[in-house]
Formats: structure tokens, sequence, C-alpha cells
């Protein structure tokens, strides 16, 4: 498995919308959003809330506002000058505006995230809690998706940095450990790009030389894509 699950993103969104809806809205936040250096958890919708005194009455994340607006089965309307995009809470000084990011982009990015996951067939919005797990359900599903890798030998390996160009190893498991943790916690964990995380064969270490050879981050994304729908209630 050195190429994704999925061949195009037309084939992986069909299977997207059998997961849950926050994890699907985080997914497809990242295709638009990752290109951009913006972190839809550090980055904010702030809304003025009487204009023009310039006192923010409302501010949420990008993926809060998104994942709103998916729930709401519309599209968002936002007013230039009342609304607009920011790298700090409940701010609308000019100097924490998003260089990258503005508000009539966010507004097509929203636009097309709610339109891909409510066109029919829509993605469930009800809660929907992961059922109780053992380790056992999680390898067997990897064995049904991804029947080429071996589980024990796949470390999911986080780092945090330790000087300048250097990193320190801050956790290790392995990928059934790793996944089932998260399950416990009803958590669906989301994979992003960068050099926070890395997947090895050989658990604490940060060696290139040990790096998976058929596996790579954004690829767990699509193993969990693969294998939650039969474990969500």
């Amino acid at each position: 498995m050195n190429t994704p699950l999925f061949s195009s993103h037309s084939e992986r969104l069909p299977a997207l919308k059998n997961t849950r809806v926050d994890f699907a809205v985080q997914v497809l936040l990242d295709h638009y959003l990752e290109p951009l250096g913006v972190n839809p958890f550090t980055a904010y919708v702030n809304t003025l809330m009487d204009f023009p005194t310039l006192e923010t009455g409302t501010s949420r994340t990008l993926f809060e506002e998104t994942l709103a607006w998916v729930e709401k089965q519309s599209p968002p309307t936002y007013t230039q000058g009342i609304s607009n995009v920011f790298s700090r809470r409940y701010s609308f000084a000019a100097e924490d505006r998003l260089k990258t990011l503005d508000l009539i982009a966010f507004e097509k990015i929203v636009i097309d995230v709610v339109a891909s996951l409510t066109e029919k067939p829509a993605i469930d919005l009800s809660p929907r809690p992961l059922r109780p797990l053992t380790a056992e359900d999680v390898r067997g599903a990897l064995k049904v998706h991804a029947p080429n890798i071996y589980p024990e030998g796949v470390y999911v390996t986080s780092f945090i940095d330790h000087g300048p160009g250097r990193r320190m190893v801050l956790s290790s498991e392995r990928l059934v450990e790793y996944l089932l943790g998260h399950f416990k916690n009803d958590v669906i964990p989301f994979h992003s790009k960068g050099s926070h995380q890395g997947i090895y064969t050989v658990g604490f270490s940060g060696e290139e030389r040990h790096l998976h050879p058929q596996l790579i981050t954004p690829h767990l994304n699509d193993l969990v894509i693969r294998i939650v729908p039969d474990f969500l209630g």
C-alpha cells in the first residue's frame, strides 16, 4: 500500500460520507486549507456585534463554522465588513487577518463542503458514537481493508520540537493500540501532513531508515475512512 486506498476524490467521498460528520468536515477542510497553511482549529471567523463599533460578537474556529453550516444543510451567508477570517479569536484588527485566506474564499470552501456532504446520498447528521471495541475488532478491520499491512510492525510516532531543526519523540504506539485508544474516547483520529507525526517500523524511532515502506501519515485517514463505518453505533 504505497498509494492511498482511494484512487480519486470522487471514489473517496461516498466512503467518507459513511463516517461521522465531524470527521468528514475535518477531512474536507484539510483538502482546501492545508495547501494554504491554515489550521481550521486555530483560525477564526469573527463577526461584529454592532457595526461600526468594532465590538466582536461571535468568534468560531473555521472547523466550528463549517460544521455548523453542514448541520444546517445550508450555504453560508456572510456580510463583507461584518465578518472576516482572523488568526486570533475575537480580534477584528487588520494585522490579525489571515494573509492566505479571506472571507470570500472561505465562503466558497464552506459552500463546497456543505454541498459535498448534503447532496444525496447525504451524510448522517445524527450523533453517532463509536461502539465499544476491542483490539481484535480493530485488528480484524485492518486485515480486511489493508491485508498487505502487518499491524504489529506499524508504529504511529509523534514528535515535539526540540530546538532549531531538532525534534524529540513524544509518543509511539503500535497502530492497533493507537487507533483503539482514540476510539475508546469516541474520537475518530485525523492525520495531517507535517513533521509532527510519522509511521515507522520501530517504536520510538525517528530515523529515516525506520520509516514504514508502505504507509505515510495521510494514508491513515484513508484507513480510518474504510474501517470506521462498521464501528459506529
